[in-house]
């Protein structure tokens, strides 16, 4: 099994077999790797309960700003983001996202997270949390047409 440190400078560790998962699963997209990334180094409490990056102050509405939500582990959120731009860096056939999209797969694993990944069960308090933004996916196609060179699969 054995473990595969992301970056040396850094206390963060993820399984090989989790590192084999998301590279294979990426299709050399640095967005896609992240994703898996956030999923095997964070647990779905720590994203719950954050407040994700703690850049945008978003989530009043939801009636849920407790003093618990602190924002997630900044050693794990800086080496994240410095492997997959090392790791896009050195291999030129990955696309290597933006720092916006970056942030926005940080915040849409704490969304997840926090609908408990099972689509369909974010109606549970009565309203719907998906309010103002896309259903999930939608966003994945129409970034992938416009932002790819046609070499996608």
């Amino acid at each position: 099994q054995g473990s595969k440190q992301l970056l040396n400078n850094y206390p963060v560790y993820i399984t090989s077999k989790q590192w084999d998962e998301a590279v294979n699963s990426s299709k050399k997209d640095g967005r896609r790797l992240l994703r898996y990334l956030i999923r095997f180094v964070f647990t779905t409490d720590e994203l719950k309960y954050s407040c994700g990056l703690g850049k945008r102050k978003r989530s009043v509405q939801s009636g849920e700003t407790g003093p618990e939500r602190r924002p997630l582990d900044p050693v794990k959120v800086t080496c994240l983001r410095e492997f997959i731009r090392m790791h896009c860096t050195s291999n030129p056939d990955w696309w290597m996202p933006s720092e916006e999209q970056i942030n926005k797969v940080f915040s849409d694993a704490v969304g997840h997270a926090r609908q408990g990944r099972a689509v369909g069960t974010f109606l549970h308090n009565g309203s719907s949390y998906y309010e103002g933004t896309e259903p999930p996916g939608s966003q994945e196609e129409v970034f992938n047409r416009g932002m790819q060179d046609g070499s996608g699969d």
